[in-house]
């Protein structure tokens, strides 16, 4: 697979995504969606943790797309949602540990829009992320 990502004059690469892919001799797509940062007996294991909370969910969703045969650079697009619980320091903290988990890939993904939503299925769950990955 090729990609080539874009940006604009104005908007160079942000440390968290490009804001556009051009993807070709893509082979496979995979979708990771849905995953949390509770346990298996529905225990949130950071409650009013939004970043504790983001870098348990990356670390679920790595399980997930490697037992597909994905790895970290297959990512080609990450849509993110908080609750309005979640103030803007704790948003661009959030935002720190994705940047963390993203700053060894050879090019970032591209992002969808940054959601406040009013509640996500929990009460605790501050933070949701879903991927996108392509090969």
């Amino acid at each position: 697979m090729k990609k080539t990502v874009f940006n604009t004059e104005n908007l160079n690469e942000m440390p968290w995504f490009n804001h556009g892919m051009h993807l070709q001799e893509v082979k496979e797509f995979f979708r990771v969606t849905g995953i949390c940062d509770h346990t298996s007996k529905h225990v949130q294991k950071y409650p009013n943790d939004p970043a504790g909370q983001a870098k348990q969910i990356l670390i679920y969703m790595e399980e997930v797309f490697t037992q597909a045969g994905f790895n970290k650079n297959n990512i080609i697009h990450i849509d993110w949602a908080v609750t309005k619980e979640v103030s803007q320091e704790q948003a661009f903290e959030t935002l720190k540990v994705w940047e963390d988990y993203i700053s060894d890939m050879d090019m970032k993904p591209t992002a969808g829009i940054w959601k406040h939503v009013d509640s996500l299925i929990h009460p605790d769950m501050l933070v949701e992320f879903e991927l996108i990955l392509a090969k």
